[in-house]
């Protein structure tokens, strides 16, 4: 199978659990100063999870520094490889990321089950955010803020975690949309094939983020 077909079987696989019925599915999201690309990402109002996919012509050579970035930005991390991928898994990934293998006829099996990471930090957060969205999160919250980016991520100390996550998963939960608008694209319920880096980059309105 290929990595769309495996994506394709995990928002199948996830859609009909009436837990996630309502969820927004974000494909290949940059994170990490734009040095990691997740695969799916699944946002709902109460958890945002990560899926790093290995079908069965990937390698397990960039998985280790991959679970690594996706362990600090979300709160759950699971790893749908194709079957003969799952030893070097098991072997090489910490305990709390979850596993799943997928078939050849697309089904998939949970063989570990992914726990719920540690509290990520505010900047970890607010680094989901472009710049307009940061001005709207202080001004909801009646802060004055800077013009700059390292201005308006200061600003946002006042703000408790709390809000901020809040703010966050709503916020990626309306972000396809956001982007479609931005670049001119139609068309909705697909998951479409994602922007050039360049073309994510104009519709964030605002610099790579330097630090986190």
């Amino acid at each position: 199978m290929t990595e769309l077909d495996i994506r394709n079987a995990i928002i199948s696989n996830i859609s009909r659990m009436s837990n996630w019925a309502s969820s927004t599915f974000i494909s290949e999201m940059f994170i990490d100063d734009f040095t990691r690309r997740a695969d799916l990402v699944v946002a709902s109002n109460n958890k945002l999870i990560a899926f790093e996919i290995k079908s069965d012509r990937d390698k397990l050579d960039r998985l280790d520094g991959q679970l690594k970035s996706y362990t600090r930005f979300f709160e759950q991390v699971t790893v749908v490889c194709a079957e003969r991928h799952l030893a070097g898994i098991e072997a090489n990934s910490i305990s709390d990321v979850g596993i799943w293998t997928i078939g050849k006829d697309g089904f998939i099996r949970k063989v570990r089950k992914a726990k719920n990471l540690e509290q990520h930090s505010m900047h970890s957060w607010l680094s989901f955010l472009p710049v307009d969205e940061l001005r709207e999160l202080l001004r909801t919250h009646g802060i004055k803020f800077a013009r700059n980016r390292d201005g308006l991520m200061a600003a946002a100390d006042e703000i408790p975690l709390k809000a901020i996550r809040k703010y966050v998963l709503a916020y990626l939960q309306r972000r396809k949309e956001r982007i479609q608008e931005r670049i001119g694209k139609k068309g909705q319920g697909q998951l479409d094939t994602p922007p050039s880096i360049e073309e994510y980059l104009k519709t964030l309105s605002h610099q790579p983020i330097t630090a986190i």
